[in-house]
């Protein structure tokens, strides 16, 4: 693949598209668009799916990058514009999320959190969610410092959307070929999840790296090795 063509990158809940530093090699050999989410509680997927339309008409067609909460707002987007997608990378991510209960349970003791998640009281449980064995904590604190300023009304709002998402009837019509990464030390997003994408998208391989969900930041990860390698995308 040729680093000519763009990469847009759609982030997780967080919503602010600077979690993709770790991914160097991505960042220096192709152009990256990371696009941020509004941090409020009005937006809905429509709105996202117009950020990420609007970065591809903007960039030009390229490949989508999505983690997590994005992939349902990527795959929005390669099926209301299937000319602007040309590759999709979804990382940890599903088409209908099925731990409901913990939707659940998130609205319920969301308003008695700090009212920004990533506050130094809340990270370490946090962490044991979001991050796999071996990540330093110097690390794991740069990755909550970027997203600091998320406020605790915007991740739960997200976390509403989801109750209402499922796009497993309509993953037939994605024309893009995808890579579909997975985690078993993934604990918020199960592997069965992923797998399904895997079997359903039309076009579509999986891989399997013992990260955590934030695999972005993981070392082993290397989205731009994945980009450039044929084989993935035969």
């Amino acid at each position: 693949m040729t680093p000519d063509l763009p990469v847009v990158y759609l982030p997780g809940i967080d919503g602010t598209g600077r979690l993709l530093y770790h991914q160097t090699r991505l960042n220096a050999e192709f152009r990256v668009r990371c696009v941020s989410y509004p941090q409020d509680d009005r937006h809905t997927y429509t709105d996202l799916v117009r950020l990420g339309v609007r970065a591809l008409e903007e960039t030009g067609p390229g490949v989508v990058l999505a983690e997590s909460f994005g992939g349902g707002v990527a795959l929005l987007v390669a099926l209301a514009r299937p000319d602007l997608v040309r590759r999709l990378v979804l990382v940890n991510t599903f088409a209908w999320y099925p731990r409901r209960f913990n939707i659940q349970v998130a609205g319920l003791v969301g308003p008695w959190l700090p009212r920004r998640p990533a506050h130094p009281i809340t990270r370490p449980l946090r962490s044991l969610f979001f991050f796999g064995p071996g990540l330093s904590p110097a690390d794991q604190n740069a990755w909550w410092d970027r997203t600091a300023d998320v406020t605790m009304r915007a991740y739960g709002h997200r976390l509403r959307l989801l109750r209402d998402l499922d796009l497993r009837p309509r993953l037939s019509a994605v024309r893009a070929p995808a890579v579909v990464f997975v985690s078993p030390n993934d604990r918020v997003v199960p592997v069965p999840a992923g797998r399904l994408l895997a079997k359903r998208l039309p076009r579509a391989k999986l891989l399997d790296v013992p990260a955590g969900h934030a695999a972005l930041i993981d070392p082993r990860v290397d989205v731009a090795a994945w980009l450039k390698d044929d084989r993935l995308w035969a």
